[in-house]
């Protein structure tokens, strides 16, 4: 069959802006369609016209290619596959595709990610022209679908899938079961789509560090915060890949595409202690000159050992998602962490050379002016520990987790678009929204800033080199941290608002 993956374009508002990156999910199931021999391409929409940005809706900015050049770009394909990974984007994604089902009407339009799995009723009844979809791990799924899809069979004999029945009804496959044997999976189609125009631009959510490949050591999360969708996604079963399998691929796209920088997007990297231990000293052995970084990190088995051990396979960046320094919120949501040993950790990454971050959430179920304020504390302490960055959320509870689930029993969540553009807050301090019963949208707003003011302020003063730096390569052109990719894109978002 002649298959077409289409990753939608970037949307952002506000602080952040959107981030322009390869999806390797994308990447990864084209493989698998084109290993069971189907004729197989990618349309990235953002890679595919990278320069290209407008404003939509009077105050949303899109990144990439527009709806109306697709007839162009695909003439026939007989399977559509939308990637719909973030909720924030739904109300574009539906669009686009309602645009495919007028432009394409004899094709099957399926979708696949965390947020259409997590809203897989919904999104079939909110969009009609929206086939079906895949549900979590899709390597084994989607060619299973395409399968049936080619030989006419009946879609209740396929596992992890949401449809519509003839009769209208939405129906709904047993989930299928987690792939233990991720190595033996075909490496993502990177062929397929213009990956230069990422890597020639630096283009990373994380630390720019030259030519950037995503990759995984990992899958899935074993972990039970109440306020994370992973686990309606991928279950609670994490799986590492072989070490030496990782940094074999790391070689080849050292080979093929000349990257130096590696950005491990898995949504719990460091588990096993023996895992990140091996995959280190594969890379000091190989004697590889690239760096690395891993934006989600659970810290439970690290020590300053082991730390010094990832700064000298190459890391150079780490987030710590510490999310409060209150213990009574922290086991209200789930999260097993202790505030006081990352923060030691932080001190010994910090004296080691590894640039260190951390996230913090305000506004979570519980928290009150006392945890604020030990948040608070705890952040200030690691602006004179010497921490680089700090990154503060409202709390937003995100379709497939627990919380969320809670709320729309109460029906304190209602599923509409004004619900899924108010996913943007947490990139958008100019509308602020609140879930807290004890902060409103005006007061968790003011929390975030003060956090976040006051994190820089006293890091820049008992760090005054920093910066200096800061400006300097604000004149360079450079951005060394994730706060100065932060500020680009604030001045790239202005720069198109007062064009509009």
């Amino acid at each position: 069959m002649k298959i077409t993956f289409i990753r939608p374009p970037a949307y952002g508002v506000g602080m952040m802006g959107a981030q322009l990156v390869p999806f390797l999910g994308v990447a990864y199931l084209a493989a698998s369609a084109r290993q069971a021999g189907h004729t197989v391409d990618i349309v990235d929409m953002c890679a595919e016209d990278i320069a290209r940005t407008q404003i939509v809706r009077a105050r949303y900015v899109q990144y990439g290619m527009a709806a109306d050049a697709l007839p162009a770009r695909i003439k026939y394909s007989e399977v559509f596959l939308v990637t719909s990974m973030f909720s924030q984007d739904w109300v574009f994604h539906r669009e686009l595709i309602q645009f495919l089902r007028r432009t394409y009407p004899q094709s099957i339009i399926a979708a696949g990610g965390e947020h259409v799995t997590a809203l897989a009723g919904y999104c079939l009844q909110d969009c009609p022209e929206l086939d079906v979809v895949a549900l979590g791990e899709g390597d084994y799924v989607i060619p299973e679908l395409l399968a049936a899809f080619e030989q006419k069979t009946a879609l209740d004999k396929v596992s992890g899938i949401a449809y519509r029945a003839q009769d209208g009804r939405v129906m709904t496959t047993p989930r299928a079961a987690r792939i233990r044997n991720i190595d033996d999976l075909p490496r993502p189609a990177w062929d397929l789509i213009p990956l230069e125009n990422y890597l020639s631009r630096g283009l990373t959510y994380h630390v720019a560090r030259g030519r950037t490949m995503p990759m995984l050591l990992s899958r899935g999360c074993p972990y039970k915060c109440t306020f994370c969708s992973s686990k309606n996604m991928w279950g609670q079963t994490w799986v590492a890949r072989d070490p030496k399998d990782v940094v074999d691929e790391m070689q080849s796209y050292i080979r093929t595409y000349a990257v130096n920088n590696f950005v491990f997007s898995d949504l719990a990297a460091v588990v096993a202690q023996d895992k990140i231990i091996a995959f280190c000293q594969e890379i000091i052995d190989r004697k590889l000159d690239i760096t690395w970084q891993s934006p989600s990190l659970r810290t439970e088995v690290l020590n300053e050992t082991i730390l010094r051990l990832m700064y000298d396979s190459g890391c150079r960046d780490l987030d710590f998602a510490i999310e409060s320094a209150s213990d009574k919120v922290l086991e209200g949501v789930g999260k097993k962490n202790d505030p006081a040993r990352m923060a030691g950790l932080i001190r010994s990454g910090v004296r080691i050379g590894v640039g260190m971050s951390a996230n913090m959430v305000v506004g979570l179920p519980g928290e009150g002016w006392k945890d604020v304020f030990k948040s608070y504390l705890l952040v200030l302490r690691l602006a004179v520990m010497g921490m680089h960055e700090i990154n503060v959320f409202p709390f937003i509870p995100y379709p497939g987790s627990k919380i969320f689930e809670e709320l729309v029993a109460k029906k304190k969540i209602i599923l509409n678009d004004d619900y899924f553009f108010g996913l943007f807050a947490y990139a958008d301090l100019s509308r602020p929204v609140s879930w807290s019963d004890n902060f409103g949208p005006r007061t968790l707003n003011l929390i975030r800033i003060k956090m976040m003011g006051g994190f820089y302020m006293l890091m820049w003063l008992t760090h005054p080199w920093r910066f200096v730096k800061m400006f300097i390569n604000a004149f360079q052109g450079k951005t060394t941290t994730k706060f100065e990719g932060v500020i680009k894109r604030i001045f790239r978002n202005m720069t198109l608002t007062m064009k509009k």
